[in-house]
Order: C-alpha cells, then structure tokens, then sequence
C-alpha cells in the first residue's frame, strides 16, 4: 500500500513541478543567458523573447475583432449604451442647473485666456459667415418684393394678375438684397459677437431657468448629437490603426517583469489550473506505472 501511495504522490509531484517549470519558463528568465558566448537555450523565456509579435497579435485582435467598426456600431445601437449616454448627459444637465459659474469662466479655466479668446472668435465668425451666407440665399429682398407687388395688385383692380411683379422684383428686390449682402455679414457679426457674449457671460443656472420649457428638446438635441458624432467618429478612429499602434506601443514599452506580472495577474487561475493538471495527470501516471510493474 505504502509503495502504492508513493508511487502516486512522486507522479503527482513530478507532474505538479514539470508544469509549474514550463509556465516559469514562458515568463521566465527575463533576458539571455550565457556561458562564455555560448547563449544557452530557453533564455530568455519565451514571452520575452516573442514580446513585439504577441504586441502585434494583441493588436490586430483588438482591432480587428473585439474593436471593429461593426462591433463599435453595434454597441452604440445598443439600448444600454443608448442609456448610458442619456444619463450622461442628464447629469451634464443637472450640473449646469446648479452651476453659478458662466461658460466664459469654465473655458477659460480648462483652455486659458488665449486660446479661449481665439475659439470664442473662430466660433463667431463662422456663425456670423453662415448666417449671413444663409440671408443672402433666401434672397430676402425678392421675397419682400412680390408680396409687396402682390399687395399692389390687389389694390389696382384694373391691372393684370402680377403685372407689377417683375418690375418689383427686378428694382426693389435686387437693390434691397443688394444693400443687404453689403451690410449682413457686419451686422450679423455684430449681433452674434452680441449674443455669444451674452450667453458666455450668463452664470449657467441662470441660462437654465430662463430656458426651462426648451430644456426637454435642448436634451433630446444633446443626445442625438452625442450619440451621431460618436456614431460618426468612433469607428473611422477605430479602423485608422490607433487602436493597434497604441496597444503595440504600450505593450512594448513594457518591462519584462512588469509584463509577467500583468500576464500572470491575468491568467492567475488558468496558470494554478496548469499546475494542478499536471499533478493530477501525474498521479495516474504514477498509478499506471505502479499496477504495470505489479502486472509484469
């Protein structure tokens, strides 16, 4: 019986140290080793030594299967992410209500002075050049030209159905939108630069209060923007090879014993499963081997 037992535990113990020797050695040691120059073999482990292609196979799997444009999608379709960024933006909501700070002192606090000033600028004269482009396409001075034509009509019985429309149009209507593509852009700037300054300058409770009945559609209007720019921006970022030049980069930048130490954190009970296997497996061994010799 004793021979038995004995028998069983020296095959479970070589088992156990054979297994718990092979995962030492993929970590294992972290640089070559030599004898004279004579590099021996296994050394350095074998992760260490494959450290830039399991960077580059981590990669391409981040980027190609767990972070690919479809999976990104699929996951900002998803109602929990759609609920997510509702509450997002909810809290966003709930804190500007209960801030007394204006936009101006927040932006000026995360950008500085300088590129505050320069943004608020940029921001005004694009606004100011699209509304003013906008102005001059809706031809405001013909429209205001044939409803005036159309009232002149009206009143002078004996001429024809839009007799004077042309002439309206063709006189009034084109000086009026004449004079109005010369003076929009600096009015228009002039009133943006007004209401911006305006906005930026008001603490952000008090834009909230005054703006209450627009607040439910100004969320909506948040969410749907958020949720189309991330839709639009996440999976062109994704695909671009961000995602596996960074996962490489950092990989690489790994010390040997700071990447064992993050594997081994990783695969804590796969690597103790391993072990253990090979105790098991060993016993029978040693079992088998037993019963063997007890056969022959």
């Amino acid at each position: 019986m004793l021979s038995l037992l004995f028998s069983i535990f020296m095959g479970a113990l070589i088992g156990y140290g054979t297994n718990t020797l092979a995962v030492e050695m993929l970590f294992r040691p972290f640089e070559p080793k030599y004898i004279g120059k004579w590099r021996l073999p296994f050394t350095p482990g074998l992760i260490p030594k494959e450290q830039n292609r399991i960077a580059e196979s981590l990669g391409a799997l981040l980027e190609e299967e767990l972070f690919s444009a479809e999976a990104i999608r699929n996951a900002l379709q998803a109602p929990e992410s759609k609920a997510v960024f509702a509450a997002w933006v909810e809290g966003l909501f709930a804190a500007a209500a209960r801030s007394e700070k204006t936009p101006r002192e927040l932006l000026v606090s995360a950008l500085g002075e300088a590129e505050y000033i320069q943004k608020r600028d940029d921001l005004s004269a694009l606004l100011s050049a699209y509304l003013a482009q906008k102005a001059a396409d809706a031809r405001l001075g013909e429209a205001f030209a044939r409803q005036l034509s159309r009232r002149a009509d009206a009143k002078i019985p004996f001429l024809p159905n839009g007799a004077l429309e042309d002439m309206y149009v063709n006189t009034l209507g084109k000086l009026i939108d004449r004079e109005l593509s010369a003076s929009l852009p600096e009015t228009v700037s002039a009133l943006v630069r007004g209401e911006i300054g305006s906005f930026l300058g008001t603490p952000l409770s008090k834009t909230m209060k005054k703006n209450e009945k627009k607040l439910p559609a100004l969320r909506e209007g948040a969410l749907s923007l958020l949720h189309t720019a991330m839709m639009g921006a996440l999976p062109g970022l994704l695909s671009s090879g961000e995602i596996r030049r960074l996962t490489v980069s950092r990989i690489n930048a790994l010390e040997p014993r700071e990447l064992n130490r993050l594997l081994k954190g990783l695969m804590k009970k796969e690597l103790a499963a391993i072990e253990w296997l090979g105790a098991l497996l060993g016993g029978i061994l040693g079992l088998v081997t037993y019963l063997a010799g007890r056969l022959l």
